[in-house]
């Protein structure tokens, strides 16, 4: 169970917070369709924040991009870096029209790289300087500016909404002054968004950057101001004061401290870096300077939550490995003040166990008890320990010795594991257990409980061992891949507790290997060689043959063969004979097991999943990716697999009888200025020339994107003076979506237009037919056809089609008519 007031918890809650539901495009699309241009209230937008397509301008409100950048340029002059390299410093001078992701087609074409991000692609380039380039750069191909020279100009423009990077024309445009816009929107005394600033003033001038003139960052120099990373703010400001204030703002704020504790969060955190950046011979001098100054500001890390966010700002800080928090912690023990003793001992046993040094890390955490007996997080650390050795009795003294212990995730079920005392024996009976020996001495005050019953306990050990800091990155990396497809501003939380993330990390990630390296010797021997055999145990594909509610159920490993026989209380009740799923199995003493949740697979999904599962290549985002696509919307592909989009352009073309002519020689003869494109009897798209006062128009349809794109390319190539006035993409889900809601659609398409409806029967029922002649990996590669035809795949067949939706719906495979064409 993850917990709240953990502070990555806490991060991952904040970033919730800050970025909420990511729907923005269709939005901002709205806001445009409905004549609010492209402005909105902030409050109405505040939970689509951070989307690319939308950006906040500096007087509080948001912009929809899209329409703000449309036909801005912005110029930057070539260094001889850039020339060589093929790659663009975008900072400051080209960042604002730089707000889409990589992969949207507003990029044009374009990366954007950042240093930190991508070294790779600067050292395959020849760039050599590591603080080149200080922040965004675009990536172009190698030689793609081969042609100019150093100070020429290179203008980046977003027309018909694609960024665009060309040679600037010569002589730019008169250079604006920004002095006075700057001053009304960039405070003296703090540093605003560049961006934010340079979206505000296009908003209030839709003539300024219009056409190439002097590089944003020459104008603004000239008017004044500097930038700094993402900020702007007037000339001499102190950003790494700035900068400084802020950091200890949000550990303040993520970590619930007072001031005196965020000030000495700070003092440690300095003190970790004079020790990371001074050279051997001139440490003892520079932590002298540090302590002289410092020593009674690091008071504040007496308090146990103080040290937590002391340590999880080293962690973050520490470059140079665990030598330097345990050098820090040891001038905390020698030289602060002696209230901070138990800190500086645990800080020490933190270090320790990141190194896996794990008998070390149990002495400081016992010193730092020995120092302050109710030291909370020194406490937990120990509990930990006896947890691990199987001392339940040990462990939960120990928790109750903690305020709040009773709530740590493991309390409850170490209840379930403390000895029964039997009131019938006296202490010096012999032992009911048949040693011999007496009760005493045997087991009074001591549990044995089967290996069996244990196993859930190790599981647990394991999960509380993966939630170590350093292991949190991954853990908050596959929650978003897990809650990616839930619109609940708390699915990522949420998500932090799957069984899947958490088993994933656990096995495919390793941090279940680390644990039987690092912690194993501390587990009873019974247990160590039960984990030894979970690491040999893998991730496979199940088909339920029996169900014993209640009980249990027989499995066959579809990857295997094997047959398994599972104790399994809970899904026992929910499965049935027929089902498959894809789980870990382990073996628990004399039963096996399943933990780290229950996944759900359709038939179909069988194939690909095996072959992930038996990849060496399958990433562990991967897996959890495919697994949780089931949470996605349900998609309608057209006959060729591509998924289903209404596609529309309307281009004005003035050469009507050239273009008349090429389409026809293309799709052959039209019927009343119509052109329709079919191969095998479908039709893939259709083409309409209409008359209105002035142009003549190009209508263009298809029914999924690469269709679309190729009518769009051939209208370019027949009539290259063709101007798209514009286009609208709607996936078919959405458009079967407002049919069914009656909802007008925000986009010109019709979902009840009988030729819409007519082209997605069409697709629908060649589909159909095409996936009976398909190999299926569900079906062993084998073909809906064959399976019908053989009785020992008929089975496999019959269950396929009974995991698919037996109601017969607008857009999706009819499974009665797949049954009539099959025979069954």
């Amino acid at each position: 169970m993850t917990d709240p007031t953990d502070p990555t918890a806490e991060a991952a809650m904040v970033l919730l917070r800050e970025h909420g539901p990511m729907h923005t495009d269709e939005w901002a699309r709205r806001l445009v369709a409905e004549g609010h241009g492209y402005l909105a209230d902030m409050e109405e937008l505040a939970e689509y924040i951070g989307h690319p397509r939308l950006g906040y301008l500096a007087d509080g409100r948001s912009a929809a991009l899209d329409a703000l950048l449309a036909g801005r340029v912005l110029t930057h002059r070539l260094t001889e870096a850039e020339i060589s390299s093929g790659i663009l410093d975008a900072h400051p001078d080209l960042t604002p029209l730089l707000p889409f992701d990589d992969h949207d087609p507003a990029t044009g074409g374009l990366r954007t790289l950042f240093r930190d991000l991508d070294d790779d692609v600067f050292d395959e380039r020849g760039v050599d300087d590591p603080d080149w380039p200080t922040d965004a750069a675009l990536l172009l191909e190698p030689d793609a500016l081969i042609e100019f020279r150093p100070g020429d100009l290179v203008a980046l423009a977003f027309v018909d909404g694609e960024l665009r990077l060309t040679a600037a024309a010569a002589p730019p445009a008169a250079a604006p002054d920004l002095t006075d816009a700057l001053a009304d929107l960039v405070p003296q005394d703090r540093p605003e968004p560049l961006d934010g600033i340079i979206w505000q003033l296009m908003a209030d001038d839709r003539a300024l950057f219009a056409a190439p003139t002097t590089p944003l960052g020459d104008l603004i120099t000239a008017a004044g101001y500097v930038c700094d990373g993402d900020d702007i703010a007037v000339r001499g400001f102190d950003f790494a004061a700035h900068r400084g204030k802020a950091h200890a703002a949000t550990v303040t704020a993520a970590h619930h401290l007072t001031d005196d504790e965020t000030d000495a969060v700070m003092a440690f955190t300095a003190l970790i870096g004079v020790l990371e950046r001074t050279p051997d011979d001139e440490r003892e001098r520079a932590v002298d300077a540090v302590v002289t100054s410092a020593r009674d500001r690091f008071a504040g890390l007496a308090r146990p939550n103080a040290a937590r966010a002391a340590f999880g700002e080293a962690y973050a800080t520490c470059r140079a490995g665990t030598e330097t928090l345990l050098m820090a912690s040891a001038v905390l023990r020698d030289r602060g003040p002696r209230r901070i003793a138990p800190t500086a001992h645990w800080l020490a046993g933190k270090a320790a166990e990141l190194d896996g040094r794990t008998a070390d890390a149990e002495r400081h955490y016992e010193r730092a008890v020995s120092v302050d007996p109710n030291w909370d997080v020194a406490l937990e650390a120990l509990a930990r320990f006896a947890s691990d050795r199987g001392d339940a009795v040990r462990a939960i003294g120990l928790l109750d010795r903690v305020e709040g212990g009773s709530h740590d995730p493991m309390y409850d079920l170490l209840q379930s594991f403390l000895p029964v005392d039997r009131p019938d024996l006296g202490r010096n009976d012999r032992c009911w257990c048949g040693s011999g020996r007496k009760y005493k001495a045997c087991h009074l005050g001591k549990a044995e409980h089967p290996l069996e019953q244990r196993a859930g306990w190790l599981y647990q050990k394991a999960g509380s061992f993966a939630q170590g800091i350093e292991w949190r990155p991954l853990l908050i990396s596959l929650a978003q891949i897990r809650s990616a497809h839930d619109d609940d501003p708390f699915a990522l939380y949420h998500a932090l507790d799957d069984p899947l993330v958490a088993d994933v990390v656990l096995f495919e990630c390793g941090a279940f290997e680390r644990f039987v390296a690092e912690r194993g010797d501390l587990l009873p021997a019974d247990e160590l060689l039960l984990a030894q055999q979970w690491l040999l145990a893998e991730r496979s594909v199940h088909e339920v043959e029996a169900v014993r509610p209640g009980e249990g159920l027989t499995l066959r490993d579809v990857r295997t063969g094997d047959r398994l026989e599972v104790t399994e209380r809970t899904a026992s009740k929910q499965l049935r004979a027929g089902d498959f799923f894809c789980a870990r199995v382990v073996p628990a003493g004399s039963t096996m097991q399943i933990f780290g949740g229950i996944e759900p697979i359709d038939p179909g999904q069988r194939g690909r999943l095996i072959e992930l599962l038996d990849s060496d290549a399958t990433d562990p985002e991967d897996l959890v990716e495919f697994l949780s696509a089931r949470f996605a919307p349900p998609q309608l592909v057209t006959p060729d697999g591509h998924p289903m989009v209404a596609c529309r352009a309307v281009f004005e073309v003035a050469d009507t009888a050239g273009i008349r002519g090429k389409l026809s020689r293309r799709f052959g003869a039209a019927d009343a200025d119509r052109w329709t494109w079919t191969e095998h009897g479908s039709v893939l798209g259709v083409l309409n020339l209409v008359r209105e006062v002035e142009p003549w128009v190009l209508e263009v349809e298809a029914m999924n994107e690469p269709r679309f794109e190729s009518l769009v390319d051939t209208v370019a190539a027949a009539d290259p003076g063709a101007r798209l006035r514009e286009q609208t993409r709607t996936p078919a889900t959405e458009l079967m979506a407002q049919a069914q809601e009656n909802v007008r659609p925000t986009q010109p398409v019709d979902p009840e237009d009988p030729e819409i409806a007519a082209a997605l029967d069409e697709h629908i029922r060649g589909y159909e037919q095409q996936w009976l002649d398909e190999a299926i990996p569900a079906l062993g590669d084998h073909t809906p056809r064959e399976c019908a035809a053989d009785p020992t795949r008929r089975d496999d067949l019959i269950r396929l089609l009974d995991s698919f939706p037996q109601q017969e719906r607008p857009g999706a495979m009819s499974v009665s008519r797949l049954r009539e064409a099959l025979g069954l």
